[in-house]
């Protein structure tokens, strides 16, 4: 399975595990000149832009660390275009990161700000 098959695979993972979580997926795979949004989805009255990060293991590093600060910045300014482009001006927001090793999950909420 090559990166991008695993990739696809990690975020219909990631996707799943947050409709269990009573998240309501509003759009996967957002891209646009900025950047490109795995998953955006509701939790209750937050609008939530979900990295997926999806490894075979951790023996070298967490799957979250590969998340750089230039990476946030691209999300950051990709969630801001999604917001101007959908006319959301007052949405509480947050930026979650879902590291997804084999069949784990973690979830780590609020993973980085603005």
């Amino acid at each position: 399975m090559n990166t991008k098959t695993k990739g696809k695979a990690g975020e219909s993972y990631a996707a799943l595990y947050l409709k269990k979580k009573h998240y309501k997926i509003v759009e996967q795979n957002f891209r646009c000149r900025y950047g490109e949004i795995d998953i955006i989805a509701r939790d209750n009255g937050t609008l939530v832009f979900v990295e997926v990060k999806a490894r075979k293991n951790t023996d070298f590093q967490r799957p979250a660390e590969s998340v750089s600060a230039k990476k946030q910045k691209r999300i950051i300014t990709a969630a801001k275009y999604y917001l101007m482009q959908n006319l959301i001006s007052d949405a509480v927001c947050r930026f979650d990161v879902i590291e997804v090793t084999g069949e784990q999950i973690n979830h780590i909420t609020d993973a980085f700000s603005v």
